[in-house]
């Protein structure tokens, strides 16, 4: 299958594919312009990672590092598009809009329920928002929903839009090229929803980072709580029974050494109280420096967008300033108009630097300012103090419980009272250690920050996305295209069938061709109506006959014997058709079918034709009635066919079978005396021996194939058989080709 025949099925298909492409690129075009316009807004929120990991090309683990960031980023970015994340804004929106309907608030719903998408009643409606609004989404850090209000909540919000598969589909996250910032966009057909959306799923998102972050640790703070209280009551509860059996037996009874240790233990609880003050002192000195840390931090943060606002502004303006100059350079400093809006970009440029100085002025005075680190110093050098004071509480508890055991020795003998003695002693060991794990739990978990912020929150977006409907028609035209070339080459690539001569020359191995015959349609068909009349319907069949009967008559043959490998391959309209042909010639043409298999229809035997008296004379003469029909007589010399055509009887046998040798031969040398030329059929090669039976009967031999047939491994042998009879063979008709597949 070369080139050209591929483009040749191209050109034949032409304006099958450009219909497809232009249909194609309609209805991308009208589907795009029946989409609602789509509003875009997005938050930009610092992640930490790449603060966190310090990237430095310098290192020798830079690629490790790198594709720990990468990593971070994808996880972070799985998390943020996760269901239980979005389930956050899908409550979010659901609450605005419920509230809106009940007229709490002054905003619009922005959407209202399609029962059509998901059926509900307003009973399950109602039950959905008194639930929700129960929840707090800031501290939430799991969800616990009952299995009816969690299906519940997804109906609903299905029924508004709000569902996981739809925010999905209008959620775009991703990272900002190589920054540490991440990029979260929403599109909706409506500037406020998709600002609504933006800037409460990145609320959202801090919130429940957070809590994940510091889940466990709260589990902790909990778990040590509980177990300090039980220590705790434990405790007390020995030191209530020790106490009331020490005043039913009427002690202690004290004395100076008693006395002197009573003394002690009151100016070491003196020394306790200033601790417990400096303890608590600390604390709020600890709260407050990190008051002014969240207060920094937020006034960090907004001088951070100031100064990148200026950055894009200036970069902006200088960019304006540079394609002037490029224009005034072009246009020779002459055009008044570049002249002048280069003059006001320059101003402008000017101005916004010095705004730029003056804010990088701002930012870098550090005398007026304590930065982040200051505070974090001044924190943890006070947490220090607090944890000092801890200990020296935790130690003047310890010597106030050592001197109250040993007043306690002092005064009271008593077994019962010193087992209480020990037992108590072992449970307040128990409840320090426990309160000391406790202590540092609590410090673990307010010392934790979120790694997430926002950096930029979401603004009302003017103009609607472009929706790019040229491009996106352009492109499907151009793929269903391409898909149209695809399957009628591969549609080609697959279809062996023979089509066209070089395509036959290709399958048969250059097999000899004489000439092709085109389609044509054979219903109600007789072979006299080819030469009849000059109907254009024939006009291509004609004259391929006549290039196939030129060559016939130049090989000076007059027994031709016309076999086929298949059956149903067009020998008996090819024998008919140019009987008839030659017969227009002024040639003396008989039929003589020995096609035994499949004999003539009587349509055409039983015709009286202009040598019907001869031919069954020379039947007769050698004895062949049983094999060949006698011709009928005409009544009318008008009625007499060109063509004389001789049908057997349709017998079983074989031709040697039936045929006496010298019989036979003598028949067609009588025949040869009285016609110019004689066309013998034979039955299909591949199934019958009647073709090779006859061929020493025949000078020329032609074989007919279809065009819409195949040569497959049972045809080779056929057409090893015809390239054996070598000069004898004359040739092969092509029949049923379709004219534009030879173009």
């Amino acid at each position: 299958m070369d080139l050209a025949y591929l483009f040749g099925i191209l050109k034949r298909r032409k304006w099958l594919i450009v219909s497809a492409m232009a249909l194609a690129a309609v209805m991308t075009f009208l589907f795009i312009s029946s989409k609602p316009e789509l509003y875009k807004s997005n938050v930009i929120i610092a992640t930490g990672i790449v603060n966190y990991k310090g990237i430095n090309s310098d290192n020798s683990d830079a690629f490790v590092q790198q594709y720990q960031v990468e990593n971070a980023f994808l996880n972070l970015i799985e998390f943020a598009q996760s269901r239980s994340t979005l389930k956050f804004l899908t409550i979010e929106l659901l609450r605005h809009d419920f509230d809106a309907e009940a007229g709490k608030t002054g905003d619009k719903p922005f959407r209202t329920g399609n029962k059509a998408l998901s059926n509900y009643s307003e009973e399950e409606k109602q039950q959905v928002y008194e639930e929700i609004r129960q929840i707090n989404l800031d501290s939430l850090s799991d969800f616990n929903f009952s299995p009816q209000l969690d299906f519940s909540l997804d109906k609903i919000a299905r029924a508004y839009g709000y569902d996981n598969d739809a925010l999905l589909r209008g959620m775009s996250v991703k990272r900002k090229t190589s920054t540490d910032y991440l990029d979260i966009s929403f599109s909706t057909e409506s500037p406020s929803l998709s600002q609504f959306m933006a800037n409460a799923y990145g609320q959202r998102l801090l919130a429940y980072y957070y809590n994940l972050s510091v889940r466990e640790k709260r589990k902790n703070v909990e778990s040590f709580q509980k177990l300090s209280a039980e220590k705790k009551a434990v405790v007390d509860s020995i030191n209530d029974v020790r106490f009331e059996y020490l005043r039913q037996k009427g002690l202690p009874a004290l004395g100076r050494q008693s006395e002197e240790l009573v003394s002690q233990i009151s100016r070491l609880e003196l020394d306790r109280q200033r601790a417990q003050a400096k303890k608590n002192a600390a604390a709020e000195s600890v709260d407050r420096i990190k008051k002014y840390e969240r207060d920094n931090e937020s006034r960090n943060a907004r001088e951070n967008k100031n100064r990148l606002l200026e950055r894009n502004n200036t970069v902006e303006q200088m960019e304006k300033v540079r394609e002037l100059k490029r224009q005034s350079m072009e246009a020779g400093g002459k055009d008044p108009e570049i002249e002048a809006a280069l003059a006001e970009a320059n101003a402008d440029l000017e101005e916004s630097l010095r705004t730029s100085v003056r804010s990088q002025g701002r930012t870098e005075d550090t005398e007026l300012k304590k930065t982040k680190e200051d505070l974090y110093k001044e924190r943890v050098s006070v947490d220090l103090d607090r944890i000092d004071a801890e200990e020296s509480y935790s130690r003047l508890n310890n010597e106030i419980y050592a001197l109250k055991n040993k007043l306690s020795s002092m005064v009271v003998n008593d077994e019962v009272s010193s087992r209480m003695l020990e037992a108590l002693n072992r449970a307040m060991y128990e409840f320090e250690k426990v309160d000391n794990e406790l202590i540092k739990a609590k410090l673990t978990l307010e010392n934790v920050e979120n790694p997430l912020s926002i950096v930029q929150g979401a603004l009302l977006p003017e103009w609607p996305e472009p929706n790019r409907k040229v491009l996106l028609s352009i492109f499907s035209s151009i793929v269903v295209g391409t898909l149209f070339v695809i399957v009628l080459f591969i549609l080609a690539y697959l279809d062996s069938s023979l089509q066209s001569p070089d395509l036959f020359r290709k399958y048969t191995n250059n097999l000899p061709l004489i000439g092709t015959l085109p389609i044509i349609d054979v219903q109600g068909f007789r072979p006299e109506q080819i030469f009849a009349n000059t109907d254009d319907a024939f006009s291509s069949f004609r004259e391929s006959l006549r290039k196939i009967r030129g060559q016939i008559l130049r090989s000076k043959a007059k027994v031709f014997l016309v076999s086929g490998a298949k059956k149903k391959e067009g020998k008996t309209l090819f024998c008919l058709s140019m009987a008839y042909s030659l017969a227009h010639n002024n040639k003396k043409v008989l039929v003589l079918d020995t096609n035994f298999k499949s004999p003539l229809p009587e349509s055409y035997v039983d015709r009286p034709s202009v040598g019907s008296d001869e031919v069954n004379k020379l039947v007769k003469k050698h004895k062949l009635e049983e094999v060949f029909h006698l011709k009928l007589k005409a009544d009318n010399t008008n009625d007499l066919d060109i063509v004389d055509v001789l049908g057997n009887t349709g017998l079983s046998q074989s031709p040697s079978e039936l045929l006496d040798n010298e019989s036979f031969k003598a028949l067609l040398e009588d025949f040869k005396q009285q016609y110019d030329i004689i066309l013998m059929e034979a039955a299909a090669i591949n199934e019958y021996s009647d073709a090779q039976e006859l061929e020493p009967y025949a000078e020329k031999v032609i074989a007919v194939f279809n065009a819409n047939s195949t040569i497959g491994n049972v045809d080779q042998d056929a057409l090893d058989h015809l390239r054996d009879l070598k000069d004898k063979f004359a040739g092969a008709v092509l029949t049923e080709v379709n004219p534009q597949k030879i173009m």
